[in-house]
């Protein structure tokens, strides 16, 4: 069995947090390795015949139906004869939570035919292929109705084989959650340790294999998009966006910004005027 790994997204717009993209996967391409992240991910099924798969459990999908992704799910898609393609629907958990709808507390059907699931994605698909006016605005509430729908009539009761990589990939689902909580805060990588009961080798180890990243690196990645975020919301200066962000050093805050994000803070600053 592969392995999963951790899957940090980045969205361009700050004020955008939708991933939205049309994939086509043949047989003979190498298969998606087993992933997963805090969104939510949602696939809806144009052509072919697709096979995913969501904490082990096997499931295949045909054109106009629909795939959850659930939130810390491992998962993955692969075509069940020459190609399959498909719609791939990212939305970020932060932008769920923000509207009291937990996706992190829920797991859903993985494959669902319903013609109120179906109407709403078909009309995401639309607004983002125009781009018109306010597209945007639009996708994004879409988007949460598109959520609340399936939280009112496709959530299940937890269970199923997780893999036989669970052990650790709960530890580092437990991390993440806590260092999504605590990133403004001195979190040490003792503290994370005692957090989740396993010892600073073991946990600094596994936590490198999952994400890619080491703890202080993903810890300073999540401090950058907030401070990105804030940035871009027009009501923060830089300095203002670093402290709030857990950075007390503007000169390494400007370090690291550049590393994670690409760009210098005053770049991230421009963004508030992005269409």
């Amino acid at each position: 069995m592969l392995l999963s790994t951790y899957e940090t997204h980045v969205h361009p717009d700050p004020n955008f947090p939708i991933i939205f993209h049309l994939d086509t996967c043949k047989h003979k391409s190498p298969l998606f390795i087993p992933h997963w992240h805090e969104s939510l991910e949602l696939l809806y099924v144009v052509k072919g015949e697709c096979q995913t798969s969501s904490n082990g459990a096997i499931r295949s999908a045909k054109p106009g139906e629909v795939v959850i992704f659930s939130s810390n799910c491992i998962h993955a898609a692969r075509p069940v004869g020459e190609k399959s393609s498909y719609y791939c629907l990212i939305i970020d958990k932060n932008f769920c939570d923000s509207f009291g709808v937990p996706i992190g507390e829920k797991q859903f059907a993985q494959v669902v035919d319903d013609s109120r699931i179906r109407s709403c994605y078909q009309a995401i698909v639309q607004e983002m292929e125009e781009q018109g006016p306010y597209y945007k605005e639009e996708v994004k509430a879409l988007s949460l109705q598109l959520v609340i729908g399936c939280c009112r009539s496709f959530s299940v009761t937890p269970g199923g084989d997780i893999g036989s990589d669970s052990r650790r990939s709960e530890m580092v689902k437990e991390a993440l959650g806590y260092l999504r909580a605590h990133f403004a805060e001195p979190v040490t990588v003792d503290q994370l340790c005692t957090h989740v009961g396993f010892s600073k080798y073991y946990f600094c180890r596994e936590f490198k294999a999952l994400t890619g990243r080491t703890v202080v690196d993903y810890l300073n990645f999540l401090r950058c998009e907030n401070a990105r975020r804030l940035m871009a919301s027009g009501r923060y200066n830089v300095s203002e966006s670093a402290a709030m962000s857990g950075f007390h050093s503007l000169s390494y805050f400007s370090r690291v910004y550049r590393k994670q994000i690409g760009v210098l803070p005053s770049a991230g600053a421009e963004q508030k005027n992005l269409p």
